[in-house]
């Protein structure tokens, strides 16, 4: 094939392949530009995840009729004059050719004016045809409207995710842009429904609260260091507060959002030795640094960069986080009291905290003599109506839901299914205990069981062990039907956003077969009316439980419900099982060990992880030099 010179719309649409790769970045291009244009107020719009409709309007500085003509060409740009601003990149883009490479995909029109023109103008942009521009009347500002994203291009349209997938993209998008943009208002609507209202706020710390809720970002503690040759600000989440997954942590330089593994790394190793290193911490982190001395072009969506001395920034990150978290007083506390932002409550919170006092107040004034002994729950030292609760009597775990509990109950003896309940499939052939040595199994470090086999010793993770048991009874317990469920007397409510609302919409099925009702409560919270009698009856806190599980489906756009269920699963038997560093009782641990030989599977637990090592009478020898 002859070497031949591309058309320009095809020029465009490879353009468009690297930089537009689903509704979400073409948000995220335009908020980009308004940002650059000095807006203070960016209301976005969207129809059908972005398929129909995106539409950014803000109150930025506007175009001329001249600039106007421009701005569908290709390597068109503001933003740059020559070569040498290149190394200095000062603004969100400036590539040149964002809307020329929209405008090759979908139709795009623009309606813009300057504060000082007496007229706005419009033009429009679709595939090839470019039209001239037109004065229209217009507000201050600029308006991009863009629609059927994708129409000339089938094969990427046909790789768009559901709407809801694609409305969870976008709103991220949006968290990355106005968190270090605070004095600028956002609001997000879809479908014509409002889905985010983000005022102008006076911090990073209200910015944060508004989009994520006050439960994560009340317990954020402000960075300490924001002098020296790299100035780093931001806001550290507590060891004790930890994720399931990377989702809460951001990254900014020069408030542009990127990925990092250098910055990654550092934010891991400030927090060895005082979380679990399989968490992740909350973290919004700004760096600021001489745009000569980082490189932003790497990549078309400008969200890899690279670093002139990477190691002096990884140091510097460093010595900024552990100086926050040596100084912190990390011991965990919170309240329903207290406000750590700096403007008041919002008056749904302080409706929602005086309904939750008057709820509590209400039941223990209407507990029936005599009253029940009031403890508090050991997995918790938060102030809050759920980590109080009436002492109950050892029920199975897995038996009839007992509706009189709150969702939080006081720690049970190991719950196990009984030794007669059916396994489903084959067994795997385990290490072999000797019965008559059951009574001679101890617990070392309270982690670790030690018991005479057949033909030598096995060694025991008890918590791994345990995992493993609650997974396999509850996978059996699903195939005949939903979970036990328990009802709480006063739902617990948490934080949700505009995603994970969806999610919980669309996984509606999978959780009424877990036992879990969540209903809406309020424009951004969520209630959980129904829970899994197993995680009540082991203390396990409602709403955390919730943060980590949306955080999981989060994490899969597939939604594999086969797979998804035994994610889910393998968190409901980790949370439920007893733990490392827990004391069992004689009974406790035979009742344990029971279980070895006939659970399947048991030599890992759901995540992998090996239950039992075993040391055979033959490698105990050789470690003795017996042979």
């Amino acid at each position: 094939m002859p070497i031949a010179v591309l058309p320009v719309h095809l020029v465009n649409k490879i353009a468009a392949g690297e930089v537009i790769e689903r509704p979400a970045s073409v948000v995220k291009e335009l908020v980009e530009n308004a940002l650059d244009a000095g807006a203070t107020r960016i209301d976005v719009a969207i129809e059908d995840g972005g398929r129909k409709l995106i539409a950014v309007s803000d109150d930025g500085s506007g175009m001329t009729a001249a600039d106007l003509a421009l701005a569908f060409a290709a390597h068109a740009t503001s933003k740059l004059s020559g070569e040498d601003d290149l190394f200095r990149i000062s603004t969100m883009g400036f590539r040149g050719e964002a809307l020329a490479s929209i405008a090759s995909i979908a139709h795009a029109h623009i309606r813009t004016r300057r504060r000082d023109d007496p007229s706005g103008y419009e033009a429009s942009a679709s595939g090839e045809t470019i039209e001239p521009v037109r004065p229209c009347p217009s507000a201050a500002g600029t308006t991009v409207t863009i629609r059927d994203l994708f129409f000339n291009t089938p094969a990427r349209r046909k790789f768009m995710r559901t709407v809801n997938t694609e409305l969870g993209h976008i709103t991220e998008q949006i968290a990355r842009l106005a968190l270090p943009h605070p004095h600028v208002a956002f609001t997000v609507t879809h479908n014509g429904r409002e889905i985010s209202n983000l005022p102008a706020a006076a911090s990073t710390a209200t910015r944060a609260a508004d989009l994520f809720g006050r439960d994560l970002a009340g317990g954020l503690m402000p960075i300490a260091r924001s002098s020296g040759p790299i100035p780093i600000a931001g806001l550290l989440g507590r060891p004790d507060a930890m994720r399931s997954a990377p989702r809460w942590q951001y990254f900014f330089l020069n408030g542009r959002y990127i990925r990092d593994r250098l910055l990654s790394h550092a934010l891991r190793e400030a927090y060895r030795g005082l979380a679990d290193p399989r968490n992740y911490p909350v973290a919004m982190i700004f760096i600021e640094i001489d745009p000569a001395d980082v490189d932003v072009n790497v990549h078309p969506t400008k969200v890899e960069v690279r670093f002139r001395d990477s190691q002096a920034v990884h140091g510097a990150l460093m010595a900024a986080l552990r100086q926050t978290l040596n100084a912190a007083n990390l011991s965990p506390s919170a309240s329903l009291e207290t406000d750590d932002f700096d403007h008041p409550a919002a008056p749904a919170d302080q409706q929602r905290r005086a309904s939750l006092r008057e709820a509590i107040a209400d039941f223990f004034k209407s507990a029936p003599a005599p009253q029940p002994r009031l403890i508090v729950s050991e997995q918790s030292s938060v102030k809050s109506p759920h980590a109080y609760h009436c002492e109950q009597p050892d029920d199975d775990a897995f038996g009839p839901a007992v509706t009189t509990l709150p969702l939080m109950a006081p720690r049970q003896p190991i719950p196990l299914p009984p030794q007669s309940s059916p396994m489903p499939g084959p067994i795997a052939e385990p290490p072999s205990l000797d019965p008559a040595l059951l009574p001679h199994a101890i617990q070392i470090h309270q982690t670790y069981i030690v018991a005479a086999g057949n033909d030598g010793v096995l060694i025991v993770d008890q918590h791994a062990l345990h995992e493993r048991v609650i997974y396999n009874e509850l996978r059996r317990r699903l195939t005949g039907g939903a979970l036990t469920a328990q009802r709480a007397l006063i739902p617990e409510t948490f934080h949700i956003s505009t995603a994970d609302a969806e999610t919980l919409e669309r996984c509606g099925e999978l959780l009424a077969r877990l036992g879990i009702e969540v209903g809406s409560f309020g424009a951004d919270a969520a209630a959980i009316h129904q829970f899994p009698a197993l995680l009540v009856q082991r203390g396990v806190p409602a709403a955390d439980f919730m943060r980590e599980l949306l955080d999981k489906l989060a994490e899969d756009e597939t939604m594999d419900s086969e797979r998804v269920l035994e994610d889910v699963l393998a968190i409901m038997a980790c949370k439920a099982a007893i733990k490392a560093g827990q004391a069992l009782t004689t009974t406790e641990i035979d009742a344990l060990l029971a279980h070895l030989d006939e659970a399947e599977k048991a030599s890992s637990c759901p995540h992998g992880r090996p239950t039992t090592l075993r040391l055979s009478l033959k490698d105990l020898e050789k470690q003795f030099k017996r042979i």
